[in-house]
């Protein structure tokens, strides 16, 4: 190719790319002139989705004080507090992903050999592992309440296996 080639095809692309921008910029015009109204409702919604997209899905609690409203789907019973979920529940809900199939080593549920060779460790290391996560189990903290993990391990350990946990 020559250097005069290489003009024309240089100029020839500039025009298609500015054909093609200002095709978009009408586009855009027209778009807005037919459809561009400011109707309050449709502008209200989007406030309001903005809103609902943006606020957080839970709201951070110490340990002991009950979940707030808006982490359940049910309408909380009295003044906007949940009743503490039942072991089996917390397990269906938190733990089974990784306590079904024996994922990366978690002992699964009814796991007698699993769980038999952790339970040494009695309650509160049990449940401190739980609430800060150790090895490869991520934090469960901000998932449940001290009391419903505890319950959940109740129902993984001592229920489905037979297991006694100790105190410590």
């Amino acid at each position: 190719m020559s250097a005069e080639q290489d003009s024309v095809f240089v100029r020839n692309f500039a025009l298609v790319i500015a054909a093609l921008l200002a095709i978009t910029v009408l586009l855009i015009v027209i778009a807005n002139a037919l459809f561009g109204d400011e109707n309050p409702e449709r502008q209200a919604l989007a406030e309001e989705r903005a809103e609902a997209n943006l606020a957080p899905p839970f709201a951070v609690r110490l340990t002991g004080d009950p979940a707030p409203a808006i982490a359940s789907a049910e309408e909380p019973a009295d003044g906007g507090v949940m009743e503490v979920r039942s072991g089996e529940q917390v397990t269906q809900a938190v733990c089974i992903a990784c306590h079904q199939g024996n994922f990366l080593n978690a002992p699964g549920v009814g796991d007698v050999d699993g769980w038999n060779e952790r339970i040494g460790k009695g309650w509160e290391t049990l449940v401190d592992n739980v609430v800060n996560g150790y090895g490869n189990m991520p934090a469960q903290g901000g998932a449940a309440t001290e009391e419903e993990i505890r319950a959940a391990i109740e129902w993984m350990i001592e229920t489905e296996t037979g297991l006694t946990i100790p105190e410590t």
